[in-house]
């Protein structure tokens, strides 16, 4: 796997809609998904990030995501799947990468349908453990079993990260490394 094959759709990762996460807690989840940004700004992977709206206006990130998020790459949806989503479909397919990992609350909507939906386009689908919530652990496990069924890999970041960059001895490898070591406190 090499980095200019990857891409990260961040999706839903919302401080409203992650509140309900049972399977991976709220602080925990966001600590991850600024880890995982943080590490895909160190290997110069990009990072798409779909929400949906709250109370009719475009709903808010998480503050862990917002410095890494603009109105280039921030597109606000209506339907269950980024993939049903125009904007949000195109900008996936301009960063001509096919491997897409996928991180998103929650497992039973967004992370699903856009895991489907991105195999079914021909991506390869990675989905790290840590940056994904669900509403139960009995319906997170049976979301993780469909994935992996349908052609999509459950993974870590921190094996993701190494994955991409093995020489760990300096940079760009060491750096986004290092960048993950806020996910020690929180595991």
């Amino acid at each position: 796997m090499k980095t200019s094959d990857v891409q990260i759709l961040f999706a839903d990762l919302q401080p409203y809609l992650i509140s309900g996460s049972s399977t991976v807690h709220p602080d925990v989840l966001s600590t991850a998904a600024g880890a995982l940004a943080s590490a895909a700004k160190i290997l110069n992977i990009p990072m798409t990030f779909s929400i949906i709206p709250e109370d009719g206006k475009p709903g808010k990130l998480i503050p862990q995501l917002l410095s890494y998020a603009n109105s280039e790459n921030t597109y606000c949806r209506k339907v269950a799947s980024p993939f049903l989503d125009k904007p949000t479909a195109e900008a996936l397919t301009k960063n001509e990468r096919k491997i897409l990992v996928i991180a998103g609350f929650s497992a039973e909507v967004v992370v699903l349908h856009a895991s489907l939906d991105a195999l079914a386009a021909g991506y390869v689908v990675q989905v790290p453990l840590e940056v994904i919530g669900g509403r139960s652990q009995r319906t997170e496990e049976s979301i993780l079993r469909q994935i992996e069924r349908a052609g999509g890999i459950t993974t870590s970041i921190l094996t993701l990260i190494t994955r991409l960059e093995p020489d760990l001895s300096r940079p760009p490898g060491s750096t986004a490394l290092a960048a993950l070591q806020v996910l020690r406190s929180h595991s």
